[in-house]
């Protein structure tokens, strides 16, 4: 599965240490509702509870992998309920600004309109002003603001 510029894959155990380099990063992490990796373990933890909660259909995350350095940048998720699915995304800071967050939006509606899914949701914190804009230019609409003080909520009906 990709984009123009990324591919979206399973990831497995041999990721660890890429995915302890991105999660441990303190700022990169900030708006995310869990906690940065603090060893590289949290990191095996996260693999081993992903497969297993892929196996329920609880969620699917995915790697996303920058075709020209062959790097694993970041992670994508959905949380599929019905026909409804809620994503989450986040990615190393040193990719900041470059458009892959918009990027991988769509790769992500365009996979779950494939799938049948309906509505795709997201909630994004107040202070994440980027991560709005990029649902923002992917068509999501602000839903509410007032179910958690702290957070936006955001919908696209597809």
């Amino acid at each position: 599965m990709e984009s123009v510029r990324l591919i979206f894959r399973e990831l497995n155990m041999s990721d660890a240490a890429r995915l302890f380099e991105i999660y441990s990063d303190k700022e990169a992490m900030k708006y995310r509702q869990s906690n940065h990796h603090k060893t590289i373990d949290d990191s095996f933890e996260m693999l081993k509870r992903d497969a297993e909660v892929k196996a329920s259909n609880y969620e699917h995350r995915f790697g996303i992998i920058e075709k020209d350095s062959k790097q694993l940048i970041g992670t994508i998720m959905y949380q599929p309920i019905y026909n409804k699915a809620i994503i989450g995304y986040s990615f190393a800071k040193q990719t900041w600004g470059n458009g892959f967050a918009t990027e991988v939006v769509d790769w992500m509606i365009n996979y779950l309109k494939q799938n049948n899914f309906r509505i795709i949701e997201a909630w994004v914190l107040n202070e994440n002003i980027a991560s709005s804009k990029v649902l923002e230019k992917n068509n999501f609409r602000l839903v509410s603001q007032t179910i958690y003080p702290e957070s936006k909520f955001y919908q696209l009906y597809v």
